[in-house]
């Protein structure tokens, strides 16, 4: 199959996965400058299972608070508009991936613990850049690499060429797949969010996290504080990743985002010391 086939194939796909209506009804509120937290609190308490699953990560290390969160509105107080939204948009979109593993060629367990570091890196970074709102990017680092259990899922016959590739010659996904399909998961990523009707706050970085160059400007920053989150996460060997020699940030992290080595290896350290936090992340999330 070539580029243009998956393409149109992936188009044609009528049993992609749907997200549920608490996706476009968080989203709804998060781009509206006028939503209340009580607006946030009121749609995730209605879905019990969703608002299950954000107490259980709001009472993780993850987050570190001495006091127990019991309700959905004590969490928006406690941990933010931001954050409450960013975990309810996590676990809706975790929960929708995971139901779609019929074809697996890769450790779907290490994939989201790589995805779940990649969040945390995309956080630490942002944190670091004095952004006010680092739980858009934490879903960002989550979600950058959906377009793989896609390809997989869909397309799992070739996509095993593609791990065999890369197992065996220790390579990353990105080569081996541009190379057996002329295509990436980047891309893919990308055409998914969209079609999930993702903010485009969310769609560049996914599209454009092996390519920052090649994003919008007005988005550009985002896309490449997911570069960098993605490498820093490979680096310190957090989940699935197959090649022995990891590339290093694209020269725009300390020209753009005016991190230079230094920081990047402090940025490197504090991800070092998530390590078990986001473990437990992961435990709480697939539990």
């Amino acid at each position: 199959m070539d580029r243009e086939d998956i393409r149109l194939s992936i188009r044609n796909i009528k049993n992609l996965p749907t997200l549920p209506v608490i996706v476009s009804r968080v989203l709804e509120v998060a781009d509206d400058s006028g939503s209340s937290a009580n607006e946030l609190a009121d749609i995730v308490s209605h879905d019990m299972s969703v608002s299950a699953k954000v107490l259980n990560l709001a009472n993780s290390a993850f987050y570190g608070f001495a006091r127990r969160i019991t309700t959905i509105p004590q969490a928006v107080v406690v941990l933010g508009f931001d954050t409450v939204r960013s975990l309810a948009l996590s676990v809706s979109v975790f929960e929708t991936l995971r139901n779609s593993e019929e074809g697996v060629s890769f450790d779907r367990e290490a994939f989201w613990i790589h995805s779940i570091g990649c969040g945390s890196a995309a956080r630490l970074v942002a944190k670091e850049l004095q952004y006010r709102d680092t739980g858009t990017f934490f879903v960002a680092g989550l979600l950058h690499d959906l377009g793989k259990v896609i390809l997989d899922t869909y397309f799992n016959d070739v996509y095993q060429e593609v791990v065999e590739d890369m197992v065996e010659d220790e390579r990353s996904a990105l080569d081996s797949e541009t190379d057996i399909l002329d295509i990436d998961h980047a891309e893919v990523g990308g055409w998914l969010a969209t079609r999930w009707k993702f903010p485009e706050v969310l769609v560049t970085p996914i599209a454009c996290h092996h390519n920052p160059v090649g994003a919008d400007e007005k988005y550009f920053r985002e896309a490449l504080i997911i570069h960098l989150a993605n490498i820093l996460t490979k680096r310190e060997g957090i989940g699935l990743c197959y090649e022995t020699e990891i590339q290093d940030p694209s020269d725009l992290v300390a020209s753009e985002l005016s991190l230079p080595k230094q920081r990047v290896l402090g940025l490197q350290e504090s991800l070092r010391g998530e390590k078990e936090q986001i473990n437990e992340f992961f435990s709480q999330l697939s539990g």
